[in-house]
């Protein structure tokens, strides 16, 4: 181990490579997490996205399927109210072109996260392999140290 000439070790102490090479892939390890808990409220996101599309699709099909004599009626807190065929199909419209904005936002967001995971992962994954190759070199040194 080395000591006090190293910079930044104050006299007396000894220097650990190791201790600071884990806490670097640590931070890194903790980076990679916060993207894998991003990626999973993103998906779940996308999947109320979807349903809430399929809900709206399924309502367009009926509302196609009615003539302009036909009733319809919006939901306002408890109270059904009459709502003209042409509105509410417009309404729904929009609601869909909403969702699948939305829904592109969400794919959007989601390739990018995977992508700096993916990243973050090799980058643990490659610190990792200097750990070991360090602690090993290390092995070997205290091994020629002692078999002298």
């Amino acid at each position: 181990m080395q000591t006090d000439s190293t910079p930044g070790v104050k006299p007396g102490q000894s220097f650990n490579p190791g201790t600071e090479m884990a806490s670097a892939v640590d931070a890194e390890y903790a980076i990679f997490r916060q993207y894998q808990e991003e990626i999973q409220k993103l998906r779940e996101s996308a999947k109320i996205l979807i349903h809430q599309r399929t809900e709206n699709e399924m309502v367009k099909q009926e509302l196609d399927l009615l003539d302009g004599s036909a009733n319809v009626f919006k939901q306002v807190g408890p109270v059904l109210m009459r709502n003209d065929l042409d509105d509410a199909k417009q309404t729904v419209e929009k609601r869909l072109e909403f969702i699948t904005g939305e829904l592109k936002k969400n794919e959007e967001k989601l390739s990018s996260i995977e992508k700096k995971s993916s990243e973050s992962a090799e980058k643990v994954q490659k610190m990792q392999g200097a750990m070991q190759a360090a602690a090993a070199e290390m092995a070997k040194q205290v091994a020629r140290e002692h078999g002298a």
